[in-house]
């Protein structure tokens, strides 16, 4: 990492054992950096409103969203393909190579998968859990987080995504399996990780015997820690995000919250379908009718949450009339703006925070997206 975790000198020792039932020992501190992540703006507002985006990272088209799509690429029912995809972040543009997480099912059967919604659904609530102070923790200078299993599928649930503990156990097990090297543009590999690259279980037994005992472990992608310690991510409306009935409800939510942060009735947001459905990953259809379909779903949904006030379509056409791009004009709600206010407040809160680890940047951002 460019910047180096500061943490106070006192420092325990965990144990627990892998995946592979091999025994895990790692250094715990407490670095100043976890507490800043963990506390949000206004401090009075309900613990389980806020979670935090994550500079980058949460940039990455990395779940892939059609699972009848996955199923048809599997070779031999069993095998698929290193997915590339090519995605834009502040301006730059990177290249993601996802390898598949090759996991053993409840027959014994071995079967390769991507990161889907599911896995997605799983980080947040992870992420979320980080957020209490019980449960965040640092490990060998990398930010994780500590839970049972009984805790992550009781957040799941009380947020409307119900998982059974055998589906859970899986989702986690793709999370460690699967491997993503990002790239620049130029070819030079920024990092290469997997999105959890430590898990810590325990075992059936103990997760059967004592649900709510039994404590497991997982450390997050380095760019999180990175993000922390450099304190670059942003406050959002974790409560909103998880209510979704699309993915794509929630890719834009989270990237309207990290990227528009001049959100206000004077200042629309625009981007093209086109750049939509590259930078999320959503499947594409040979069908560009369909495509539009998605994307209007998921912005009408957003309105009817209170996060857009109004939404307007400049069609784009092509040879023969085709349709070839759309582009949106978005304009935000006083409640959004009053949420984007706040995440300002706290981001410049961490800027003074940051002392001598990084110098002082603007935090505004353009609001309207490269195209």
């Amino acid at each position: 990492m460019a910047e180096q975790i500061r943490a106070v000198k006192r420092i325990e020792k965990v144990r627990g054992k892998d995946v592979e039932g091999k025994v895990r020992v790692l250094e715990r501190t407490y670095p100043h950096q976890l507490t800043l992540f963990q506390t949000f703006i206004p401090e009075d507002d309900p613990d389980d409103k806020y979670s935090n985006t994550i500079e980058l990272y949460d940039a990455i088209p990395k779940y892939f969203s059609n699972a009848r799509a996955m199923d048809v690429m599997r070779k031999d029912g069993i095998y698929l393909p290193t997915l590339e995809r090519v995605f834009q972040h502040r301006h730059e543009t990177y290249t993601v190579q996802i390898r598949p997480a090759r996991v053993r099912g409840r027959t014994g059967a071995e079967k390769e998968y991507y990161p889907s919604p599911r896995e997605e659904l799983v980080e947040e609530a992870l992420r979320k859990l980080a957020c209490d102070k019980m449960n965040g923790v640092y490990l060998d200078n990398l930010a994780g987080v500590q839970f049972t299993l009984y805790e992550l599928k009781q957040e799941l649930k009380s947020r409307g995504h119900d998982i059974d503990l055998p589906r859970l156990i899986e989702a986690l097990k793709i999370c460690n399996g699967v491997n993503m090297t990002v790239s620049h543009s130029d070819g030079k590999v920024v990092l290469q990780s997997s999105i959890f690259p430590v898990l810590l279980l325990g075992s059936k037994k103990d997760w059967l015997e004592h649900p709510k005992e039994t404590r497991c472990y997982i450390q997050f992608h380095p760019f999180i820690t990175q993000c922390m310690s450099q304190l670059t991510y942003r406050q959002f409306d974790y409560g909103s995000y998880m209510s979704y009935t699309y993915r794509l409800s929630r890719w834009f939510h989270k990237r309207l919250a990290h990227n528009y942060t001049q959100a206000g009735m004077l200042q629309p947001y625009t981007i093209r379908m086109s750049t939509i459905l590259r930078d999320s990953g959503t499947h594409q259809s040979s069908r560009p009718a369909n495509n539009v379909r998605t994307v209007d779903e998921a912005l009408e949904e957003l309105r009817d949450r209170r996060i857009l006030l109004s939404i307007t379509k400049e069609v784009m056409r092509g040879a023969r009339n085709s349709l070839s791009d759309v582009k949106y004009t978005l304009l935000p709600t006083i409640e959004f703006i009053d949420e984007a206010k706040k995440a300002n407040i706290r981001a410049q809160q961490l800027l003074k925070q940051r002392g001598s680890l990084l110098p002082e940047k603007s935090t505004s951002e353009a609001t309207a997206e490269p195209v």
